[in-house]
């Protein structure tokens, strides 16, 4: 039996303590700034999955409370939250284990997948999107959304970003992102499979799980899960 090393906690906190020396450096900020939301892998449940997933949202909303660059605290904080089992299940959360129990409902009950923020930071005022200009500063000072899909290697990535955000995720890669259809009736500005270097075959995305509950288009997420299905590349 091959025997399974569990290394992707000791190299995301390496790239994090490297960010957040570099980050240091600058020593000031844009204000009211709330942030750092930084990964925890369960890596057993992970590692063992059918699919190895990465979710992945816009931008967290009050996360820390504060500007926090301590990785332990924000490690921590990631941990604690425990992929929101100890919180409500609001509208995102609902789509991701949704999504996730449907392609792998062995795994009900198991912390098998990850979730981040396109940013790392958002406004301390909640419900506040991040400045522009502030996303532009942390994305040059903060560089870490690519090392962590290299590090993490999922089998299936979702960006639940809307085509607003596509720019934004475009900065953080070097490579020319593509966008492909993923069914002819339905537009690739509503829903892509997206390609580029570090990605899997199986990067998608949709709109925020608000947007697709109140224009109802769940259909969007069956025809992902269906598509993950049919075309699984080993």
């Amino acid at each position: 039996m091959v025997e399974i090393v569990m290394e992707i906690n000791k190299k995301l906190f390496e790239l994090y303590e490297k960010e957040t020396k570099r980050l240091l450096e600058k020593n000031t900020f844009p204000d009211n700034i709330d942030g750092t939301n930084l990964m925890y892998c369960w890596e057993n449940d992970y590692l063992k999955s059918k699919y190895k997933m990465l979710f992945i949202g816009r931008e967290p909303n009050g996360w820390m409370g504060d500007l926090n660059l301590d990785v332990n605290d924000c490690i921590d904080r990631y941990k604690e939250f425990e992929l929101c089992e100890n919180g409500k299940y609001t509208t995102f959360w609902q789509y991701v284990y949704e999504t996730k129990n449907l392609l792998m409902p062995e795994t009900i009950g198991q912390k098998n997948f990850l979730w981040t923020n396109v940013s790392k930071f958002s406004k301390a005022v909640e419900g506040t999107a991040i400045d522009y200009d502030d996303f532009k500063f942390f994305c040059e000072n903060f560089d870490v959304l690519e090392r962590e899909i290299e590090i993490t290697n999922p089998d299936v990535i979702i960006f639940f970003t809307d085509n607003s955000w596509d720019e934004k995720i475009q900065r953080q890669i070097k490579d020319k992102i593509k966008f492909s259809k993923v069914d002819n009736e339905i537009d690739n500005s509503e829903l892509a499979r997206i390609s580029a270097k570090p990605f899997p075959f199986h990067t998608y995305r949709v709109a925020h799980p608000i947007t697709l509950q109140t224009q109802k288009k769940w259909n969007y997420m069956e025809r992902i899960i269906e598509n993950i299905k049919s075309h699984l590349v080993d």
